[in-house]
């Protein structure tokens, strides 16, 4: 029998497909694969990322070849985002780092978002000394905006509203 995707309550826009582009997919993750996001934690992800929970839940997992290679995730839950701001999260594991496919799920994630939820602007607010992180922000089109507590603080469109000019 097939594992069954992990439920998320806090999120209404759940992946009911995956998305790829090609090479890199994101799906919901599978109940089975909580060992799989632990274990894929290394000093890099707790330097930058902290302890994380026991029980991860992230949006979706990034596969590549069949492979869980990390995750990405979304939130609205910090205090320095606006009423129709999300901070975007992700991680790929040591072995599959440096081949694009943070750039590429975070804008997976993006199409995603764009396409299900009413959410206009995506954030990222990265460690200075994440130079991986901060090469993904740029590859990904976002543009920084300043720092908070000082850490680059940067920001893309998910989509434009009404009020935007074309």
């Amino acid at each position: 029998m097939p594992a069954r995707p992990v439920i998320v309550s806090r999120l209404t826009i759940v992946l009911e497909q995956p998305l790829s582009d090609g090479l890199v997919a994101i799906r919901c993750p599978m109940a089975d694969e909580v060992a799989v996001l632990v274990a894929g934690r290394d000093a890099e992800f707790f330097t930058f990322l902290g302890e994380g929970s026991a029980e991860p839940e992230p949006t979706a997992c990034i596969v590549v070849n069949a492979i869980v290679v990390g995750w990405v995730d979304f939130d609205h839950e910090r205090s320095w985002l606006q009423d129709d701001e999300v901070n975007l999260g992700y991680n790929v594991f040591e072995p599959h780092r440096g081949r694009g496919y943070a750039t590429r799920a975070v804008l997976l994630l993006m199409e995603h978002l764009r396409e299900r939820s009413d959410w206009r602007i995506a954030t990222l607010l990265i460690h200075p000394d994440n130079a991986r992180s901060l090469a993904v922000a740029r590859r990904a089109g976002f543009v920084q905006v300043g720092d908070l507590d000082g850490n680059p603080y940067w920001k893309k469109q998910i989509r434009m509203s009404s009020t935007d000019e074309v």
